[in-house]
């Protein structure tokens, strides 16, 4: 079994990378926080959508029996 946590830990590390930097720079307005959170989040949600997995075993073998 094959266990790849990298587009995972590199989204929550990025997510608590700018919480933290909300908290340096002293973030207090509503209006500051949800830009920050939307800066927070898109950059995940592109991660997920376009960075595409190594096929599997399986599927390559399934692939090449095709």
């Amino acid at each position: 079994m094959r266990l790849n946590y990298t587009k995972t830990t590199a989204s929550a590390l990025w997510v608590v990378a700018m919480c933290a930097g909300g908290f340096v720079i002293g973030v207090t307005s509503l209006t500051g926080w949800t830009v920050l959170a939307g800066l927070a989040l898109l950059p995940p949600l592109v991660i997920g959508r376009l960075w595409k997995d190594d096929p599997s075993m399986s599927e390559r073998i399934h692939e090449a029996l095709r």
